[in-house]
């Protein structure tokens, strides 16, 4: 190669590496939270519980107090979502229950805005509300009746820190919302 060919060849390398005009330095970008794989909607019901339930196979379900309390743990998403299964002993005490429960989404909220979703179960048997407050530790709760004696009210927690950007969440989220409407569509006397 002749002088002149390398000096050319110098001048092009230069040339491609440059053009900098300060709107394009390299600066490391901000951590990533990686994308997950959604289960599939596969569906089955829990044994033990104290009323029927449905919950995802994608999550690993611990029952206590008779099956009143379950804990539907998803390990792929790094979340939880805890029910409750209650059973009044008259009118009076659930309006107290669901009175109570309200009171605590509300503390939950802490402020944070929220918005709803009305569900009636598939046999018309129960009503519900999703409350969904994203960007919050708890961002579904869930409330529904059967308008008699029966209650079934949980809340999703999720293990991403609390300064994770919503946008990295949010596909959790969405598989903890479609696997919570399921279920409330599937309460049943």
């Amino acid at each position: 190669m002749t002088r002149a060919a390398a000096i050319a060849s110098l001048a092009l390398l230069i040339a491609s590496c440059g053009g900098n005009d300060g709107r394009h330095n390299a600066v490391p970008l901000p951590r990533a939270y990686p994308r997950i794989t959604v289960a599939d909607s596969v569906f089955s019901p829990v044994p033990g519980a104290a009323m029927p339930f449905e919950a995802s196979t994608a999550a690993t379900v611990q029952a206590d107090s008779a099956g009143r309390w379950l804990t539907l743990r998803y390990p792929a998403y790094e979340a939880e979502v805890y029910v409750t299964l209650l059973q009044a002993p008259d009118q009076d005490r659930m309006g107290a229950m669901l009175a109570n429960r309200r009171e605590r989404m509300s503390l939950n909220l802490n402020g944070a805005p929220a918005s709803t979703t009305h569900i009636t179960s598939l046999d018309g048997s129960f009503e519900a509300v999703l409350l969904e407050a994203p960007g919050t530790e708890t961002p579904l709760q869930f409330l529904a009746t059967d308008g008699h004696l029966r209650m079934v009210s949980g809340v999703a927690r999720l293990s991403a820190a609390p300064t994770a950007p919503y946008d990295s969440v949010r596909p959790v989220v969405a598989a903890l919302r479609r696997d919570i409407i399921h279920a409330l569509k599937t309460l049943r006397q």
